[in-house]
């Protein structure tokens, strides 16, 4: 066989370490880009461009989280404990079939899940939590007792 590369295509070996962890002589380390420091001027100038009522919220309890990649994690979790309760048809046999076990699993892990991130989410995004969790609970416990 040729070591020419018969299709046009050169490869490159862009890695930075040796197989044995070393540097590579002919490596070639990428410069970070510059960091962008915003002044205090421009952030006053894009604050006092908005309208009074975008500004502040007037109200914070009626804030409500912006859909996240954590919203729609929580919303996927959850819809599964829906399906266990048999409050919405199941994907796959499109019939609606109760599962207490798994449903008490799934909201366990919510719960788990609500306890982790405790401190580490937006008024928006606990709210929207805790209402998701009082209702989960809510709908298990009358399920529980029919």
């Amino acid at each position: 066989m040729s070591e020419e590369n018969q299709s046009g295509f050169k490869v490159t070996d862009r890695r930075l370490f040796n197989p044995d962890g070393s540097m590579r002589e002919d490596a070639q380390i990428p410069e970070p880009p510059p960091a962008v420091q915003p002044t205090a001027q421009s952030n006053l100038s894009a604050i006092s461009e908005l309208p009074p009522q975008e500004q502040f919220p007037a109200d914070e309890e009626d804030v409500m989280p912006e859909q996240t990649m954590f919203t729609d994690f929580v919303m996927n979790i959850a819809s599964s404990a829906f399906i266990y309760l048999g409050l919405v048809e199941h994907p796959a046999t499109g019939r609606r079939q109760v599962d207490m076990m798994a449903a008490k699993e799934t909201i366990d892990l919510l719960m788990m899940l609500r306890e982790k991130t405790n401190g580490n989410l937006s008024r928006g995004e606990e709210r929207f939590f805790d209402e998701l969790l009082a209702d989960l609970k809510t709908q298990f416990v009358s399920m529980r007792r029919q």
